[in-house]
């Protein structure tokens, strides 16, 4: 249930004609890339460097709400704790992958009263996690961004990018009252691909700028928990990107732990 801190949906395919996986939309086994999957670093500079083509095909994290993938009486005391599934959620979902997670049925096709439980506890706790996104009401600048007016608008579709051909960029994020944060969320405008290789969130803390975050990669979705925060002011540098970064949404969370 956890998957890469660096996870790229963009992996070479040195087994197939590219042309082919478009047309046919990748609907059969045989045009799924070729070798291990399962490697810490699968679509890199150097992984791509030299391949004949490449391919979009995100990451799938599997894991079992109980200890085996069928239903056992006996196991009915051993379903996973919603805070459980919610960490799975943050080193998956959170980490550009996507989560499935297996929810057996019982011998009468149904669904445990213990698994329905975790299941609508963990539907709490994303909700209270989530609800109030501190990036709403911020208000972002760059010195060599376009449209930071969407970088908290709720839509996917657009985006935040940079002039001319610049791949580096630094926003500035003024909460404008001091605000207590510990979780941030990341989008790439993922319609263009995936780009930014490397990125740092820092923070004003006691006047003084405080790295509270960072990673690789961020694809569709990246969620970074760090120790709680109290500031005003905090700034995304995009440190290696390919191309310009394109990005859809920035989240600002804080979740009582």
């Amino acid at each position: 249930g956890y998957g890469r801190d660096q996870e790229w949906s963009v992996v070479p395919i040195d087994n197939l004609n590219p042309s082919i996986t478009e047309n046919n939309s990748q609907q059969a086994v045989t045009f799924k890339p070729a070798g291990d999957m399962r490697a810490d670093d699968l679509g890199s500079r150097q992984k791509i460097m030299h391949a004949k083509g490449l391919v979009w095909y995100p990451a799938e994290t599997d894991v079992s709400i109980r200890p085996g993938w069928f239903y056992h009486e006996k196991e009915d005391n051993k379903v996973k704790s919603p805070e459980k599934l919610m960490d799975i959620y943050f080193n998956s979902v959170g980490k550009n992958s996507v989560l499935l997670v297996n929810i057996p049925p019982d011998k009468k096709g149904m669904i445990h009263d213990s698994d329905i439980s975790t299941l609508m506890k963990w539907k709490e706790l994303r909700d209270e996690i989530f609800k109030n996104n501190l990036a709403r009401s911020a208000t972002f600048s760059s010195n060599n961004g376009i449209n930071t007016n969407l970088l908290a608008d709720e839509n996917s579709t657009t985006y935040f990018t940079t002039k001319n051909k610049e791949e580096a960029t630094v926003i500035d994020i003024d909460l404008k009252i001091p605000q207590l944060i510990n979780v941030v969320l990341l989008q790439e405008n993922i319609s263009k691909g995936q780009r930014i290789e490397q990125f740092e969130v820092e923070a004003l803390v006691n006047k003084q700028w405080k790295k509270i975050a960072a990673g690789s990669t961020v694809g569709y979705k990246r969620l970074i928990q760090f120790e709680t925060v109290q500031t005003k002011k905090l700034r995304l540098k995009i440190i290696v990107s390919r191309l310009n970064p394109q990005i859809s949404e920035i989240g600002i969370f804080y979740t009582k732990k």
